[in-house]
């Protein structure tokens, strides 16, 4: 087997691959026999044609069956010798078939990680706000508290931000003519809505009908897949309402008889939580300055990977709602989490260089403790998380590089700065 390598623009390597002898003989004889014995040609019983006859009126198919099979049957083997590292997917581009030798050669595509020297870490210095017990965190917790125990109540008025709007819809596919019909809900300014319809939205009313045509249509990659024209009819508004504080509320929430006793079990709650979110604000800067230190690119095939993976995450949580997630805008959720994606790529890379360069590595007994905090978390056995034991060991991984460096970076706590006119 011959490989060769050629450079393309960003990221992406090409990789020429020879291959011939037994192994393409074979794949061969396993074609000829399939389509043989499948194929139907005029004139002859079915498997009763002659093998030139269908190398003829099949040769395109014929080169292209070989090429896969045999590509799968080497390619693992000439990444290998090209001591490359895909990142995400491999496109398979040409295939040159020679039956007579026989002699096989492919060519594929694909994205390498970026090369980047790790910075000098030990001693850079990170700032975090300081975070000390006050009655502010308090407040700010009880008023977490009321969100949580909100409830949505019926108003007659114009719809504004932050309003639960229920609506009808009935959407035609201006292509294949198919309609759907539906009821659906979503809170208006918070992305549960198209942009489009969001905007609409706003100064309605209850009884109000809003028609859009040519509406895009995308798929979760962001590209468009289609228009559809629109009819939507609202159905109700409803807007928030939180709690009052008091025994009531207290009562309400299951964790006090009265007010007092409720106030005193959330300042507790307060203090005892100081180290977490010290620690999580700690953990926040410490990534952000390492994305800062290191220029790094990042493969686009690998970002739209992890871009579709936001996407579907937040479709998820939409759907939780109740929203009708088939009428997204998923272009504009895309463009929106495309910082985020980018992010999550850079502090990997990050990470796990450390991790190799100073020899940082996964115990069998960390990766088992993890299946087991995750099969209580999701009510799933470890046998049923196998197929993720890569992924579990990446986390462990990193998580243990950024341990290592927090221990060696220099913290420098700063007064968290008030908004202007507060006293």
């Amino acid at each position: 087997m011959k490989v060769s390598v050629k450079d393309r623009e960003g990221f992406f390597k090409e990789l020429e691959v020879e291959v011939e002898g037994d192994v393409v003989k074979s794949t061969l004889d396993d074609v000829y026999r399939y389509l043989k014995e499948s194929v139907q040609v005029e004139g002859f019983r079915r498997g009763q044609a002659p093998l030139w006859i269908i190398k003829a009126r099949y040769k395109d198919r014929i080169e292209e069956e070989v090429g896969k099979k045999v590509a799968d049957k080497t390619l693992k083997l000439a990444i290998e010798e090209s001591k490359l590292e895909p990142v995400a997917d491999i496109y398979l581009e040409h295939i040159k078939l020679e039956e007579d030798i026989p002699r096989l050669r492919y060519r594929v595509s694909f994205e390498v990680p970026p090369e980047f020297e790790l910075k000098e870490i030990e001693g850079i210095e990170v700032e975090v706000p300081k975070i000390e017990f006050s009655e502010k965190l308090v407040k700010d917790r009880i008023e977490e508290l009321r969100e949580e125990h909100a409830i949505w109540e019926p108003v007659e008025r114009e719809i504004k931000d932050g309003d639960m709007v229920s609506i009808e819809y009935h959407i035609k596919d201006t292509e294949s003519g198919e309609t759907v019909s539906g009821d659906t809900s979503g809170i208006v300014g918070q992305g549960m809505f198209r942009e489009e319809i969001d905007k609409a939205l706003v100064g309605k009313r209850e009884g109000d009908q809003m028609n859009f045509e040519d509406l895009p249509l995308y798929d979760t990659s962001g590209e468009q897949v289609g228009k559809a024209e629109v009819s939507i009819v609202i159905k109700g508004v409803k807007e928030k309402v939180l709690p009052e504080v008091g025994d009531d509320f207290a009562k309400e929430t299951g964790l006090a008889e009265n007010w007092h006793e409720l106030e005193e079990k959330i300042r507790e709650e307060v203090k005892e939580s100081i180290d977490r979110l010290k620690r999580s604000a700690l953990e926040e800067a410490v990534v952000k300055k390492l994305v800062e230190l290191h220029n790094i690119g990042v493969p686009q095939t690998l970002l739209s990977r992890e871009v579709s993976q936001l996407v579907q995450l937040r479709v998820s949580q939409l759907s939780q709602y109740g929203i009708d997630t088939r009428y997204l805008d998923y272009r504009a959720m895309a463009q929106e989490l495309l910082p985020q994606a980018a992010f999550n790529i850079k502090i990997r890379y990050v990470l796990e260089k450390y991790a190799k360069e100073k020899g940082i590595e996964v115990k069998d007994e960390e990766i088992q403790k993890k299946y087991e905090e995750i099969s209580k978390q999701y009510g799933k056995s470890p046998e049923e998380l196998k197929d993720i034991k890569g992924i579990i060991r990446q986390d462990i991984l990193r998580e243990k590089a950024l341990n290592d460096i927090i221990k060696k970076v220099f913290v420098k706590e700063v007064e968290e700065k008030k908004d202007e006119g507060t006293v």
